[in-house]
């Protein structure tokens, strides 16, 4: 089990990041929470949901491959969901193929992040989903 950084216990959460790898998750939500984002990671994508329903993120980040509900699968409910129409969504993931990313773009997702990715380049794409830079489905 991962564990809960006093950001996680604040309402207001900015950032939900859905990651099963622990070295990832925590570096994700170490780099964004250094940078101000109050942040929860979620290691099971079946909690995921009921999470963000109950907290409506401004963004979410999910992995592709996860245990359970599947990046793309959570993507898909939260972007069909009138009532998470704020929430955007970035996908991540080493799975780079042209079909992962046109299924990524079809499910609603903003962004798609290649792994192993560096802090610029998340903070970049963070950034520009969250109105600092026009957002559109960008491969990095």
């Amino acid at each position: 089990m991962y564990p809960i950084s006093k950001a996680q216990d604040m309402d207001g959460t900015d950032i939900i990041v859905v990651e099963d790898d622990k070295l990832v998750g925590e570096l994700t939500r170490g780099l964004l929470e250094h940078c101000g984002f109050s942040v929860r990671l979620v290691p099971d994508s079946r909690n995921a949901l009921s999470l963000i329903e109950r907290t409506s993120p401004k963004l979410v980040i999910a992995d592709i491959m996860l245990p359970g509900i599947g990046g793309l699968e959570l993507c898909k409910r939260i972007t069909s969901d009138p009532a998470l129409s704020g929430v955007k969504v970035m996908i991540m993931s080493a799975k780079a193929f042209d079909a992962e990313i046109r299924r990524a773009r079809a499910f609603g997702a903003l962004h798609f992040l290649v792994k192993p990715f560096g802090k610029e380049e998340l903070l970049d794409a963070v950034n520009a989903l969250l109105g600092r830079r026009e957002p559109s489905l960008r491969v990095s």
